[in-house]
């Protein structure tokens, strides 16, 4: 059928029945044109080669760049999970406030409304954390929400020994880098018994520095007033396991906003800026005594700001109920949430995100002790998510500039490979000519085989490019690979599957339709003649293309360099340039190469 089909497309305008009617013959004849042309495919090989080449080498590069965008995906989403020590925070859906509902500060209720989450597939462990203030909203872009949500910051640790240096000037500055800059000073969480044990003491522990403490168990960390601080700050302090520190003071804000408060309202005053607005917030100072150093973590890489990174860990039975009363009174209090990540589908971030969105819904529905609970979802994994698209969308249309002129000269070799083996069979359709032969059978006869060579190119181009992206995304260097750690199945869709197909099959037969035509149309003595006209390459064309491409790449040279205005060219026509420079600078610089080797 494929074969009558082409037949049909490259000539003759037979009458619509009598089409209708040759569909019975045409499925017959299928399998035995089918084999005809394979084995005329065989029998001319070398001319064929060319097809095979630039067909195999479009589908290989158009194969590996979509799969290449799959596996990457996978493997940065599985990286950025590793990172993540909490998945998800649960927060009360509003403020806490006198005549507002949905919220309590009795923490017993909310280490049941852990029990109630955790009893949820979704959900694998569960803890109640004092901590970063509540966003009640979105996380997006714009959202200024997360300028009013501080963390509980540090501001003064006391020891005994006069080894130790926690007075040493900016000890507690840190810069939060994934972020809008809303206050640059280190963080203190208070943990509640559920963070060690179970899967948070799991993560948790990964990172305790070997031989400097480990992370012990609810009731040790309760009975020494057990306190974990990150590597660079122990250095800065000379501190050691086993320290005791005589006091740790930190602060928690009461209100925020536009404006300065009154002499003598807050302990100290934190200023933020939003659109070259002072947002001032007041902060309240806590202290606690006679705690001590039972571990020195290495800090995780920062992520989503929805937490404070690395901060001090502490435990929250280190605080009294009055003090546990005040801070979920200012809203410093939510739920620490892991994921259950094996129901996390990771064959995409598009899928893992509809699927997180839908338990976000679920959590929100459903009111939790008896009514008396409403929460707020905040889904950590979705936002990283979002930054993970960001930068692959990067990543992305780099691999789409190399691979468009790779497919655009994969096509060229294709076009040549057809034309030469076209070339070699004017004598052959010449005497089909003279026996009788139609333009309409002829055609058909090129083309099927050229469809057959084409599939099998293009078959072996997706096979190579599917086995070959594992090991791509294992490179570290050239020719040096190292294991990712995890499985990642980067296979494409049905829909990118028949992309590559059209892409590559497609324009081969419509390549090949075209010049197949023109050699149909040659007259008899034309065909049997040893003398042939032979267009003119249009070595202009090919020289406009590289000089267009050289002037982008000096003009992004001269900017690397220094120079910010580059060839001093406006932003439009210097846009033009950056984009379609480097297309034009491979295509013509190998098109002129090819010219200069002839």
């Amino acid at each position: 059928m494929i074969g009558q089909l082409l037949m049909k497309i490259a000539g003759g305008a037979d009458d619509e029945p009598s089409r209708i009617r040759d569909i019975p013959r045409q499925m017959r004849d299928l399998p035995d044109n089918i084999r005809l042309a394979a084995l005329s495919a065989w029998r001319g090989k070398e001319r064929g080669m060319a097809v095979f080449a630039g067909v195999f080498l479009a589908s290989l590069v158009i194969t590996t760049v979509l799969s290449y965008g799959v596996g990457l995906s996978q493997v940065f989403f599985e990286g950025s999970l590793e990172v993540n020590v909490i998945d998800a925070k649960a927060e009360f859906r509003k403020a806490p406030g006198e005549g507002v509902d949905g919220w309590t500060n009795n923490t017993t209720t909310l280490v049941e409304v852990c029990d109630e989450l955790t009893a949820m597939e979704e959900f694998s462990d569960c803890t109640v954390i004092f901590g970063k203030k509540g966003l009640h909203s979105d996380v997006s872009w714009g959202n200024q929400d997360i300028f009013f949500s501080l963390p509980l910051l540090m501001n003064d640790v006391n020891s005994s020994d006069s080894q130790r240096t926690w007075d040493e000037e900016k000890i507690w500055d840190y810069e939060y880098t994934t972020g809008p800059p809303v206050v640059n000073q280190r963080a203190i969480s208070f943990l509640g018994a559920g963070a060690f044990d179970g899967v948070l003491a799991d993560r948790l522990s990964e990172n305790i520095i070997y031989g400097m403490g480990e992370w012990a168990s609810a009731e040790v960390v309760e009975e020494q007033s057990g306190v974990y601080i990150p590597s660079d700050v122990a250095s800065s302090a000379n501190a050691e396991v086993g320290d005791v520190l005589s006091s740790l003071s930190f602060s928690y804000t009461t209100e925020s906003k536009f404006g300065e408060f009154d002499e003598g309202v807050c302990d100290e005053v934190k200023i933020s800026t939003i659109e070259e607005t002072i947002l001032s917030h007041c902060q309240k100072i806590m202290t606690l005594e006679n705690m001590t150093i039972l571990g020195i973590y290495e800090p995780w890489p920062q992520g989503n700001p929805t937490l404070a990174a690395n901060p001090i860990y502490t435990t929250w039975t280190v605080l009294n109920e009055s003090q546990r009363s005040t801070l979920i009174d200012f809203d410093h209090i939510y739920l620490g949430l892991t994921l259950d990540r094996s129901l996390l589908p990771t064959s995409s971030t598009a899928d893992a995100a509809d699927w997180l969105d839908a338990l976000g819904r679920d959590v929100q529905e459903q009111t939790y002790a008896g009514g008396e609970v409403e929460l707020f979802y905040v889904d950590i994994v979705s936002g990283t998510i979002l930054f993970l698209n960001i930068f692959l969308g990067l990543i992305q249309a780099f691999d789409y500039i190399i691979m468009i002129p790779i497919v655009v000269l994969s096509l060229s070799v294709l076009i040549y490979g057809l034309v030469l083996s076209l070339e070699q069979r004017r004598r052959e359709i010449s005497i089909h000519r003279v026996i009788g032969g139609t333009s309409q059978g002829l055609r058909g006869m090129v083309l099927m085989e050229l469809a057959v060579v084409a599939t099998v190119a293009w078959f072996f181009g997706y096979l190579l490019a599917m086995a070959a992206v594992p090991a791509v995304l294992a490179s570290v260097g050239f020719m040096q690979f190292e294991p990712l750690g995890f499985n990642v199945n980067p296979t494409i869709g049905f829909g990118a599957t028949m992309f590559t197909a059209l892409a590559t099959l497609g324009l081969a037969l419509l390549f090949g339709r075209g010049r197949a035509k023109d050699f149909m149309e040659l007259e008899i003595n034309e065909g049997v003649s040893k003398i042939q006209k032979v267009a003119k390459p249009k070595v202009w064309l090919h020289w406009t293309l590289f000089l267009f491409g050289s002037l982008g790449a000096i003009d992004t040279l001269l900017v690397m360099n220094g120079n910010d205005d580059g060839l001093g060219l406006n932003w439009f026509v210097g846009g033009l340039i950056n984009v379609f420079g480097p297309f034009m600078l491979w295509i013509g610089g190998a098109l002129i190469l090819g010219k200069l080797g002839a």
